[in-house]
């Protein structure tokens, strides 16, 4: 696939991320300091661990963001999306990375120096206010994600899921939000096995609530599948 180097100043992610608080002397800063890179589908971009050395800006495509348990499976905690930051938490408290990210497809990922995003972190406050925002909603987020996880039952999880899922994947190119995602990524997501959430899947198909296509998962019945999401809230 060729790579074109995105530019910070016609970036389309930008409008919804935070350096749309940036002034065009921010922008053209970012854009000189700035690497970008293509990472493959599955392709690891920061692993658990280490150290960060600047803050990831997606450029296209979508990331997950991922523990490993101590039976070495996988639990993702979030997915993200163009215009979302990776690492600035650990970089912030000046920590090693509590959690990996990989490349759910091919993504286009631009790495922030520490320097240079530290630097508008403190000589912007408009800035710094949304970033500080942004990290509550992180964390308001993974507190609701473990409380599912403890207390809803698997049938609920999975129809919260796909209903994320659904408005996650809304885009100008998917505007009916057609979900792509691969079965073991859907059941890590949820927090159970492939196998469970694939029957999940097959039962929701025969209540017409959804229909699938090899990975693809088109949503039929939202309002069934809310109903469902909240029979155990």
């Amino acid at each position: 696939m060729k790579f074109t180097q995105p530019d910070c100043v016609h970036c389309k992610g930008r409008r919804d991320s935070l350096f749309k608080f940036c002034n065009i002397g921010e922008v053209d800063e970012l854009n000189d300091n700035k690497a970008c890179n293509l990472f493959k589908r599955g392709q690891v971009i920061f692993e658990e661990g280490s150290n960060p050395l600047g803050v990831f800006c997606i450029n296209s495509g979508k990331v997950k963001l991922y523990k490993h348990a101590s039976d070495g499976k996988e639990q993702i905690i979030r997915i993200v999306k163009p215009g979302d930051f990776l690492g600035y938490r650990s970089m912030l408290a000046g920590t090693r990375y509590k959690l990996s990210a990989a490349a759910m497809e091919d993504s286009a990922i631009c790495m922030i120096p520490k320097n240079t995003f530290l630097e508008m972190y403190r000589t912007n406050e408009t800035f710094s206010k949304g970033l500080l925002s942004a990290l509550c909603s992180t964390l308001d987020e993974s507190y609701t994600k473990i409380a599912d996880i403890a207390y809803k039952p698997v049938r609920g999880r999975v129809a919260e899921a796909l209903l994320f899922l659904h408005n996650f994947y809304i885009d100008d190119v998917n505007p009916n939000g057609i979900i792509n995602i691969g079965r073991e990524d859907l059941a890590s997501f949820v927090g159970t096995v492939k196998e469970t959430a694939i029957r999940m899947l097959k039962e929701f198909k025969d209540e017409g609530l959804i229909e699938t296509d090899k990975s693809n998962i088109i949503i039929k019945d939202k309002e069934g599948l809310l109903h469902i999401s909240e029979l155990y809230d």
